[in-house]
């Protein structure tokens, strides 16, 4: 991975999932609250299903009520004969979410609480109030640890008139609208050292003929805390046993209030509603009327009255629907956020830009899908926003440092490649750098030498700058040549180019696309040439002012960045890159342009080549053969046809010692007057007649006895 994306962007991933974890084990006020909104959107996406036979009805004290009953807040005897009424129509415990607070023609309201299971509300409080905190209806059994440090806590309450509260069968704490919107409900409250049940709670209680609570905390570290916070574990009461967030509270999966399933006050006191509404149901008495109701924000309503919420969160632990959050999510969320990082990060470092960024869209998507996924199918509450963005920070900062880093590549590319291939060239690897290895690697390449005969010569008959400019407008069409043909040029000394194929990049005609380019550029050289001898005011054939030894061959060879510093040269190294050179020497030996190595002209498809001659290599045990290009001699490209036969003929009977054959194929040979091989057919009639005079020695294989050194 280094190798291909450096080392600051591992590093940059590690440390952002390293500070992301960080940061949520720290869990600032803005990530809560963005996780809240995330934990809003599931609800909204997919609220608590309609229940058709709710065990909570809701005695809704709304408008029309009002209107028919009288103003609020009822004298007692009305709300006495309220709950009288819930209880002949069998409710099972008829809890009121309101302050009884009216003294007047109290004993009425007492004496209907105390005849039968009702369930009283009080407010806790931070606001200064003389109300005395009423004696708990239940007793408490502390599991582990003391649970008052994690549950909310409070300096005061609100409570009813004490009369009421001494006859009614249970008190619990009404909502407090503490924290804005309601997305919980705390089930203990402290107040002061003391406990208080939530109203929903003690409804619970009351309901079950319970009368002791079981509340089971931990502050110790141990395997079963590790990966969340310490604190409240669960409350139970009576068959009920409610695991709870560690801070006592329950997360509630609420439902847009459906005023349709109210019983209203009015329809229950006149005795018109219908009994089987509110038989064998807890029976909530509150108020409905956005204009007095205690109305809360919830995930779905800008304003829902406080009897409907509690109603829900009853109906939410009777049917287990709570939202669970497991214990051990946080410790599950890091873990998935740095796997699922590093996952990410390995495949952002192999992806183009628009791959990579739509990768990293995708597994966002993925996350608040899985999220998502847990929320409707399984009721778990697993954040979906800080994973989102701790994965959506990396990606976007491992793609910059990536970004930058193949900015600064491709720069360094253009620089080092840019006079040594062509734009076509640059620009693939541009588009796929990571196939460029400049650290060296093997590779096969087809080599070629380039270097101007008798360059002394030439250099000491010019001046300074006519020498610069005999060198510029020589090369100008030789290099345009090799970079036409995808070829790279390694060196230029003056007198000499190397160039080779196949590297930077792969390229599976580099035989073919090198024998093009050198078939070019001795075009271009003998224009080059003709204009030289016009510029000289000599005449065509008396002298030849310039030409070129061209080498080829194709082996191994080591190619890579061997430049140090701010200098980058991409050379290659090796042994056939020295054989190229030996070979470009034997040019001016048969007299042709190009000297083709065996190796390069068995990668050819179309073999349109005449052997020239069988050398030996110095440190090599075979012979190599050497070719000429028949499209780059003179004269030979249009008689290849009758000339080939002819020409392998000869060399066939020269290297069997058939000496009279070689002669006779030779003549042949001549008489096509193919101008470009008359130097290397001389070299064979010598060669004839020595061997006719001096024999070879009986080992002879037709090798010529000058060795490439």
């Amino acid at each position: 991975m280094f190798a291909r994306t450096g080392w600051l962007y591992p590093l940059v991933i590690a440390a952002v999932l390293a500070g992301s974890s960080a940061l949520r084990v720290w869990d600032p006020l803005f990530l809560q609250t963005l996780r809240a909104l995330g934990f809003d959107v599931y609800q909204r996406l997919e609220p608590a299903p309609v229940n058709p036979n709710p065990p909570v009805r809701v005695i809704a004290i709304d408008a029309t009520s009002i209107e028919r009953v009288g103003p609020w807040p009822w004298p007692p005897a009305v709300l006495a004969r309220l709950v009288e009424r819930l209880r002949d129509q069998s409710a099972v415990v008829v809890a009121l979410d309101m302050r009884l607070a009216d003294p007047d023609a109290a004993d009425s309201l007492a004496a209907a609480l105390g005849a039968g299971p009702t369930v009283l509300s009080i407010t806790p409080t931070n606001r200064a109030s003389d109300d005395v905190i009423p004696l708990p209806m239940a007793d408490f059994i502390i599991v582990a640890d003391d649970p008052l440090p994690f549950i909310p806590g409070f300096a005061n309450v609100v409570a009813n008139q004490p009369p009421f509260d001494a006859e009614a069968a249970g008190i619990g704490a009404a909502l407090t609208g503490i924290g804005g919107r309601v997305r919980r409900l705390p089930l203990m409250t402290a107040v002061g050292d003391k406990m208080i049940p939530a109203l929903a709670m003690e409804v619970l209680r009351v309901a079950q003929g319970a009368d002791i609570y079981v509340i089971d905390a931990s502050a110790e570290d141990d395997w079963s805390t590790l990966g969340r916070p310490h604190g409240v574990l669960g409350v139970a009461v009576g068959d009920i046993d409610v695991p709870t967030d560690p801070g006592g509270s329950i997360r509630l999966h609420l439902r847009s209030t459906d005023p349709s399933s109210y019983v209203a006050a009015w329809q229950v006191l006149e005795g018109s509603a219908a009994p089987d509404r509110i038989a064998g149901r807890i029976a909530i008495v509150g108020l409905t009327d956005p204009a007095i109701a205690n109305a809360h924000p919830t995930p779905l309503e800008v304003a829902a009255p406080a009897v409907a919420i509690h109603a829900q969160a009853i109906e939410n632990i009777l049917t287990g629907q709570t939202l669970t959050r497991p214990r051990h999510a946080l410790a599950i969320e890091i873990s998935a956020v740095v796997v699922v990082g590093l996952v990410l990060a390995f495949l952002i470092g192999r992806l183009r830009l628009v791959h990579a960024v739509l990768a990293s869209l995708i597994v966002v998507g993925l996350v608040v899908a899985a999220g998502w996924y847990a929320f409707r199918d399984f009721s778990l509450v697993m954040d979906p926003t800080w994973p989102a963005l701790s994965l959506w920070v990396m990606a976007a900062l491992g793609i910059l440092v990536l970004q930058r880093r193949l900015e600064l590549r491709r720069r360094e590319i253009r620089a080092a490649f840019g006079h040594a291939l062509s734009p076509t060239v640059v620009d693939a690897i541009l588009a796929h750098p990571g196939r460029l290895v400049l650290t060296g690697e093997t590779r096969q390449l087809t080599l070629m030498s380039c270097k101007v005969r008798d360059f002394r010569t030439i250099a000491r008959q010019l001046e300074a700058q006519e020498l610069i400019g005999f060198v510029n407008r020589l090369y100008r069409p030789v290099s345009r040549a090799v970079l036409d043909h995808r070829g790279t040029i390694a060196q230029n000394t003056g007198d000499t180019i190397q160039a080779f194929w196949n590297a930077p990049l792969a390229d599976e005609a580099h035989a073919v696309l090198a024998c093009e380019a050198a078939i070019e550029v001795a075009a271009a050289v003998r224009q080059f040439d003709t204009l030289a001898r016009e510029e000289a005011g000599t005449v065509e054939g008396e002298q030849t002012w310039v030409a070129l030894g061209l080498g080829l061959t194709t082996g191994d060879c080591v190619v890579g960045n061997l430049g140090t510093g701010d200098r980058f040269d991409y050379l290659a190294i090796g042994e056939n890159m020295d054989l190229a050179t030996q070979i470009q020497r034997r040019c001016a030996v048969y007299g042709v342009a190009i000297v083709v190595g065996e190796a390069t002209v068995r990668n050819l498809a179309e073999v349109r080549v005449l052997e020239l001659d069988l050398v030996r290599v110095e440190g090599r045990s075979r012979p190599t053969r050497l070719y000429t290009l028949a499209d780059a001699v003179a004269g030979a490209a249009g008689a290849f046809d009758r000339l080939s036969p002819v020409h392998g003929e000869m060399i066939t009977a020269f290297r069997n010692r058939d000496w009279d054959a070689a002669d006779g194929a030779l003549a042949e040979c001549r008489s096509m007057r193919v101008a470009g091989l008359a130097t290397l057919y001389s070299l064979y009639r010598t060669r004839i007649a020595t061997f006719r005079e001096i024999r070879p020695p009986p080992n002879w294989d037709g090798t010529d006895a000058t060795a490439l050194k």
